[in-house]
């Protein structure tokens, strides 16, 4: 049902990733639901549109996780509040005044999110990519090669091997696809969380705002209870939904009577959508997805209690109290999560490691001053998830490989520069002048979005261009490699921008046989105002024509040659 529904949006390139983008921020509450439902509703639609397996996987990554670590409703939430708390109760419990910082887990997490750059800045740079239809880095080249010969196929980084072993909860092909049923639990989910956050919260007697309750709130009997509680009513909600020849029709009198007196039920009646049993099978079978993450998860919470028994907090307290600086604390916090996330494949591990050693040490160093508490705090979140994101043993990084059916290194190699960039200016103009009182952080926030702006102007390349340039770095390479494959796709680029659609790589037609001549190539700002007064769509929507509004069908590969393609993988 969401399928469809966003495939009448999704006319384009840039409609399709945006389509992408904007159902990942929808599913804030998971990242692994996240990468689940919006890899494989995606990737039909953006395969037709001539969109790369590596740019879905970036988007379904690049936003699973980010969204979910800053929403005050998701799944993480739980977990980071109480690591918080647990910390914020040793420090009260040493005797210190915890002043404008509060004793409240979910206070402090509140005031983390402004401060946490990485998360902020990723966001931001996936929605620029997508409006300005620019890519960098090694990106560009898999983009390139799919819309420049037109292939539907999702490109070089598809990986056939993942797609014959990918599996999950699809529904029967008779089933009528509703997009109210897509979109109602996802309503109650949300609506109970919130429910519960703002009871839990409550105190009798007091006179309390909405941000008091918030703060004062239980978030894991929050998430613990409404997710409980979405599943149950949610089943409910399909209970009486039966369908017969592709369409909702009401319950047959003669089912329910078959079900009560034990009577066989017969083949050519309407049968629920999904079954009682296939609900069971259909939960059971996503927590068979999340439990590898809670076996990393209790093995990081064994490894963080082992290390401080061995003393490593001690360590760490000494090394921060007398040899750094309190103002460097936010970053190095960064810098020493993404780390150990990266070594780990881990995020949730590398917190539950990190807080224990460095948050009251900071405390104690920084004399409890709120900005470095916060920033420290924010750098341990943030820095987990870059670290996340650049790893290629991380859960959520498989998980989007298998979601889109993307070679696993090629959609590491790709979002690579991209986690780069972010990480960059998040240390830059965030965790180093804010932690040395430069300005405020709202003034880091717009300045790394300015950065934002500018990186994807001066780095990013269009995907169809009369010049056919690719990056500095790329263009580097094509001039100490006369042999580089680069070579070829820039001038099949060049054709495909001149001809107005693809190209077939094997033809061995010159660009001078054509009718029309390449425009000559303009630099300097000549060029970049030519490329912004194109729209993204005029550069990359004739590369792909369509009959009205309908989407292009999918090229598929012959069986023999896929068959072919699974065995040299394997190998």
């Amino acid at each position: 049902g969401l399928t469809r529904a966003l495939s009448v949006f999704a006319k384009t390139p840039r409609t399709g990733q945006l389509a992408a983008f904007l159902s990942g921020l929808l599913l804030f509450f998971d990242d692994y639901a996240n990468c689940l439902v919006v890899g494989a509703t995606m990737m039909p639609i953006v395969d037709s549109l001539g969109v790369s397996r590596e740019k879905l996987a970036f988007i379904v990554d690049a936003t699973a996780a980010p969204i979910a670590s800053i929403a005050p409703i998701s799944s993480w939430v739980g977990f980071e509040v109480g690591l918080i708390q647990d910390e914020l109760d040793k420090i009260a419990a040493l005797g210190e005044d915890l002043g404008d910082i509060g004793d409240s887990g979910m206070g402090v997490f509140l005031q983390s999110i402004s401060f946490r750059y990485y998360p902020i800045f990723m966001l931001f740079l996936q929605l620029l990519l997508i409006v300005f239809a620019r890519d960098f880095g090694s990106m560009l080249v898999a983009e390139r090669k799919t819309q420049v010969y037109g292939r539907k196929d999702g490109g070089d980084g598809r990986s056939l091997l993942i797609s014959k072993l990918a599996s999950g909860n699809e529904p029967k092909p008779d089933t009528p696809p509703r997009v109210w049923n897509f979109f109602v639990p996802v309503v109650l989910l949300v609506f109970f969380i919130f429910y519960l956050l703002v009871k839990s919260g409550q105190v009798d007697g007091e006179d309390q705002d909405f941000l008091d309750i918030i703060q004062s709130s239980d978030s894991y009997v929050a998430l613990l209870w409404g997710t409980m509680a979405a599943a149950i009513v949610t089943g409910l909600f399909y209970a009486p939904q039966y369908c017969f020849d592709m369409e909702i029709v009401p319950p047959p009198v003669s089912d329910w009577i078959a079900r009560f007196t034990g009577r066989e039920i017969g083949e050519n009646i309407p049968r629920p959508i999904i079954s009682l049993r296939e609900e069971v099978d259909s939960f059971m079978f996503g927590m068979t997805k999340i439990f590898p993450a809670l076996v990393v998860l209790t093995l990081a919470w064994g490894c963080g209690h082992v290390m401080q028994d061995l003393g490593t907090d001690r360590f760490f307290a000494a090394w921060i109290l007398q040899g750094i600086s309190a103002e460097m604390l936010p970053t190095l916090s960064f810098i020493i999560s993404a780390l150990i996330a990266l070594s780990t494949g881990t995020s949730w591990g590398t917190m539950a490691i990190l807080f224990p050693l460095i948050t009251v040490p900071t405390f104690i160093k920084s004399n409890g001053d709120s900005d470095i508490f916060y920033g420290t705090i924010a750098g341990i979140l943030a820095g987990s998830v870059a670290g996340d994101h650049a790893s290629p043993i991380s859960d959520t990084t498989v998980l989007s490989s298998l979601a889109a059916q993307c070679d696993l290194f090629s959609h590491v190699g790709t979002q690579a520069p991209y986690v780069a960039f972010a990480c960059f200016w998040s240390i830059i103009l965030g965790t180093l002048p804010v932690g040395q009182g430069t300005y405020s952080t709202a003034v880091a926030i717009l300045l790394g979005l300015v950065a934002c702006v500018a990186g994807v102007l001066v780095l990013g390349v269009p995907i169809i261009s009369p010049t056919g340039r690719f990056g500095l770095l790329q263009e580097l390479q094509m001039m100490l490699n006369a042999d580089s494959p680069l070579h070829k796709l820039k001038k099949h680029t060049i054709r495909s921008y001149v001809v107005g659609g693809p190209v077939d790589p094997d033809d061995p037609q010159d660009l001078d046989d054509l009718d029309g001549k390449p425009p000559p190539p303009m630099g300097g700002v000549a060029g970049l105002m030519s490329s912004l007064v194109k729209s993204p769509d005029e550069q990359v929507s004739t590369a792909f024509p369509t009959k009205g509004d309908e989407v292009p069908e999918t090229v598929t590969t012959p069986p023999a040659a896929e068959e072919e393609a699974i065995k040299a993988q394997t190998v």
